[in-house]
């Protein structure tokens, strides 16, 4: 409870800091993404997650986050994961349309599946990518500490791909 209570409280300091800098509008994502599993605990997963937030002017947003990461190939078995998150975004537009950014998606992973625990631990994924239009591509890092109830305390790391809309 404790953990949620800060993570509520940061967003909404986030909120407050951001609304005081420019123009606010409601801002919505959906992604479908690939992690490709790396180190010694690598496991591919599927990723599909959507952030409802806000965008403040042209150079910022943040937004809770939620989706559901798919590990079809955890220790021999299948897992999922589900992440709440923080994002924090930052824009660089180099025209009307585009827009290179840099991401950064901070919160807890619940787990859904029989061999993980329900409260799996810290994610945290750095990316950076392009908004185009309405789509988006992006390129990162995503780490997740996990509990697993035969291995114990985990770190799944991964290279993460994703493509999405923003509306």
């Amino acid at each position: 409870m404790k953990r949620i209570s800060l993570f509520l409280s940061l967003l909404l300091l986030t909120v407050g800091f951001a609304s005081a800098k420019g123009k606010v509008s409601y801002q919505g994502e959906v992604d479908l993404g690939y992690s490709f599993g790396v180190g010694k605990r690598a496991s591919e997963r599927v990723n599909i997650h959507t952030i409802q937030g806000i965008k403040v002017g042209k150079y910022f947003s943040t937004g809770i986050g939620t989706g559901f990461d798919f590990y079809y190939d955890f220790d021999d078995s299948s897992e999922a994961i589900v992440p709440v998150y923080l994002n924090l975004k930052g824009y660089y537009p180099v025209s009307k349309n585009v827009s290179p950014f840099v991401s950064c998606d901070v919160g807890l992973g619940v787990g859904v599946t029989g061999d993980l625990d329900n409260d799996t631990g810290l994610t945290v994924a750095p990316a950076v990518g392009v908004v185009w239009g309405v789509f988006k591509a992006q390129v990162g890092y995503n780490m997740q500490k996990v509990k697993n109830i035969d291995l114990g305390k985990l770190s799944m790391s991964s290279v993460q791909v994703k493509i999405g809309i923003m509306f």
